[in-house]
């Protein structure tokens, strides 16, 4: 079991003064049977008059909230407790196969699969065709049990792809990603589920943060995280398998889960439109801090 302070700023800063915007936020760490967020707090300078909490389709916690005040600056600064509790899954375990999980996916009379069913199919960021299935044909078979297949698709994410944050945006198609080799956490996820979901399988799109560890005799640096993209992949009779293709990794205590979807686009943790501004610039700063350690 883990504990977690989690301390999340972002900062635009306009280059004219904005009249009036309209976001949309998305901080709140999710409650569900692997974690509890204990204590949540989230604030905006200027201060919002009209700030809105709910529930969206996916079960995420969403705030929305209006600046209606002429501003050339806004801070959006969210503060949480979380509890963290997974079990430690063994891929080798996952004796499913892959055309197994795909049938029972298929079966019309498994109603008790429709929540899974929902991500079986690509969307804009998440777009199949001849590439991608040839690219999970590298590691995807009807035969192999999911587990062994997971566990080479990691290894070939590892070995094949480099982590570049100048290399993509967030709009790259992940052909484009799949041809470079290169991108960051968010591509690797969409990719991940590009090829899963032309094989007939479903997997969910998981935003959150993960911790990281200093270099070994320094202090962990303050403000230095950042927000994190990982998957979800759906066994029938077993249930959720968290995989980060990024960091090679069954996902576990480490991991700190906000919101899942489809893809990025479901779960952008600040979005918004705004009046007036013109150019911005974005700073954010995130800390994922062990409770044990003084805050």
């Amino acid at each position: 079991m883990a504990l977690y302070h989690i301390h999340h700023k972002t900062t635009y800063d306009y280059q004219y003064p904005v009249t009036v915007s309209h976001h949309t936020a998305r901080f709140t760490p999710i409650s569900n049977d692997i974690q509890i967020c204990e204590k949540f707090d989230l604030t905006v300078s200027p201060e919002s008059t009209d700030l809105i909490q709910r529930v969206d389709y996916f079960g995420n916690q969403i705030h929305f909230f209006s600046v209606q005040q002429s501003h050339k600056s806004l801070t959006v600064e969210s503060q949480g407790r979380v509890r963290v509790n997974v079990k430690p899954i063994d891929l080798a375990s996952l004796t499913m196969t892959c055309g197994e999980i795909r049938d029972a996916l298929s079966d019309q009379g498994r109603s008790d699969l429709l929540d899974a069913k929902q991500y079986l199919y690509p969307t804009e960021m998440t777009s199949g065709g001849d590439t991608i299935l040839e690219f999970a044909q590298n590691f995807l078979s009807d035969e192999v049990a999911i587990g062994e297949v997971l566990s080479i698709m990691l290894d070939q994410f590892w070995k094949e792809f480099k982590f570049d944050p100048e290399a993509t945006e967030v709009s790259t198609p992940v052909q484009e990603v799949l041809e470079q080799k290169r991108g960051v956490c968010q591509d690797f996820a969409h990719l991940s589920l590009a090829a899963l979901r032309a094989w007939g399988l479903g997997a969910s799109y998981v935003s959150g943060y993960i911790l990281t560890e200093p270099p070994a005799g320094e202090e962990r640096l303050l403000g230095a995280d950042a927000s994190h993209a990982w998957i979800s992949v759906y066994i029938p009779d077993f249930g959720w398998v968290e995989l980060d293709p990024t960091n090679r990794k069954v996902c576990g205590e480490e991991h700190v889960r906000v919101a899942y979807g489809r893809d990025y686009s479901d779960v952008s943790m600040l979005s918004g439109a705004v009046t007036g501004g013109g150019e911005h610039t974005i700073k954010v700063e995130v800390t994922v801090l062990p409770m044990e350690e003084s805050l």
